[in-house]
């Protein structure tokens, strides 16, 4: 079956050297399991940040025209540039995959695994303390894809963006409710944190093109 985009991550994990089967893939990440629902807006000083998130907190990467992309990228560009205090349990939680910047060669996420992608699905991302998990639906919420794997801080030391993490991937399932079955997928991927707040997050793929992934907590 020919590879077709599935996976982002991203983020998240992006771009993931994978081993499925005797082929060589690579699997970003992506991240699902709500609807289109993140964290109550509150009232906070405006900012680059702030309208980003009003922008984004309730669309997914396929709702975006591209009338509006110079805005969305301009505000990506300026939050990254601020070098941002990285809180360092701020990743943890759920983050819902909103919006995808190519990178400068117009690269997106390398997500090849062999299941469609339509536009109604979602993509999520779950970190806990040493672990990320992937989730992308196939036929919405009822079907997904999971992707698990350690995460690893490079440099505690390192206390603003961008934060650099790598992600060993070893475990794969295909969902339908509770019940999955195995994937053989494993690798290894690199991204940095380049922008984190309580309720959005910014990426970006270093195994990749370079490209970003705005996402919004959702738990």
């Amino acid at each position: 079956m020919r590879a077709v985009d599935l996976f982002l991550l991203l983020h998240a994990v992006a771009a993931l050297k994978c081993n499925v089967g005797r082929r060589q893939a690579l699997a970003g990440c992506f991240s699902g399991a709500v609807g289109l629902v993140a964290a109550p807006s509150r009232s906070r000083a405006t900012g680059a940040a702030d309208e980003l998130y009003e922008l984004v907190r309730t669309r997914r990467p396929s709702q975006w025209q591209d009338s509006e992309r110079a805005r969305i990228d301009a505000l990506v560009s300026e939050v990254v540039a601020q070098n941002a205090p990285w809180p360092r349990t701020g990743l943890f939680g759920k983050w819902r995959l909103a919006y995808l910047q190519p990178g400068p060669m117009g690269e997106g996420v390398d997500r090849r695994i062999p299941f469609p992608e339509f536009g109604f699905n979602e993509q999520y991302q779950i970190f806990s303390s040493g672990r990320v998990t992937n989730v992308g639906e196939v036929l919405g919420p009822a079907v997904r894809v999971e992707v698990k794997g350690d995460l690893e801080e490079l440099d505690s030391s390192v206390t603003r963006s961008p934060k650099r993490f790598r992600a060993l991937i070893d475990d794969g399932a295909l969902c339908a409710g509770s019940a999955c079955a195995p994937l053989p997928i494993s690798g290894e991927g690199l991204f940095d944190g380049v922008y984190l707040d309580e309720r959005l997050r910014v990426g970006q793929n270093l195994n990749g093109g370079g490209a970003r992934i705005v996402q919004v907590r959702v738990e």
